[in-house]
């Protein structure tokens, strides 16, 4: 299957504190397959943290960081 077909899976985890969003992130990740896109929201400063570094350990690829567009967004590709 291409995971570019596969819809993103959105996560919203505004409003949730540390490590509320990243919890639900992992067990978003767990329930994906390889290649699926996945869309965190989180407004805790925390996650512009956690969410890098538990990519980088899981070796997930984030693809996008919260910006002037998606000041909220973060976007992860399951490794």
């Amino acid at each position: 299957m291409d995971p570019s077909a596969s819809p993103i899976k959105t996560v919203n985890g505004l409003g949730l504190s540390c490590p509320e969003p990243l919890m639900l992130l992992r067990k978003c990740v767990r329930e994906s397959t390889s290649g699926q896109l996945i869309e965190l929201l989180s407004d805790d400063p925390v996650s512009l943290r956690d969410v890098p570094a538990f990519c980088s350990f899981m070796n997930h690829e984030l693809i996008s960081m919260p910006d002037e567009l998606h000041p909220h967004r973060f976007l992860i590709k399951k490794g």
